[in-house]
């Protein structure tokens, strides 16, 4: 038995490593910062500052990609190979869809109640019902991240978070 690492990459879909997922998320990324554009500057720099980043990331992660001895020096820096993944196994979709299905019933819980009252009430039920936490460590980190979005947003920053449709007299307009 060698001690050396396990250099295949046979056990990782080829559709993970692939050029499509980073291509999906940066022309996401380049969309959203555009987007994000028609706010006014004070609401704009957030989605921008996030858009930016996650199209550079993304731009790394394909130049990493490649054949090149410089993208082998991009995956020996950044740990972008898929040797030594950080998740060791291939999720079934089922698992992924699952994954997606929270973060859609996330947003449907903005829509509708705010972001302030989603944030934590997604943080709790994820940790608690997918992540099989005990309710304190659930509860008490979705407290934790209520007050830090409260503080970070509506107190630091002076910005009032939408309230959601249910909430907020414009109803849908306000979306």
């Amino acid at each position: 038995m060698s001690d050396a690492p396990d250099t295949s990459t046979s056990d990782v879909p080829a559709m993970i490593r692939s050029a499509w997922p980073p291509l999906l998320l940066l022309a996401m990324a380049l969309a959203f910062t555009w987007w994000a554009q028609d706010y006014r500057p004070g609401p704009r720099l957030l989605p921008t500052v996030v858009g930016v980043i996650t199209a550079a990331l993304c731009i790394l992660d394909l130049l990493a990609r490649g054949g090149t001895k410089f993208a082998a020096a991009l995956r020996l820096t950044l740990g972008a190979d898929f040797v030594n993944r950080e998740m060791k196994h291939n999720p079934a979709p089922r698992a992924e869809a699952a994954q997606i299905g929270w973060m859609i019933a996330c947003i449907l819980a903005m829509l509708f109640i705010g972001i302030l009252p989603a944030v934590p009430l997604f943080i709790a039920a994820y940790m608690r019902l997918f992540g099989r936490r005990s309710w304190t460590a659930a509860v008490l980190s979705a407290l934790v991240v209520f007050v830090f979005v409260v503080l970070v947003f509506e107190v630091f920053l002076g910005t009032t978070l939408y309230r959601g449709v249910l909430f907020d007299p414009k109803g849908f307009g306000a979306w």
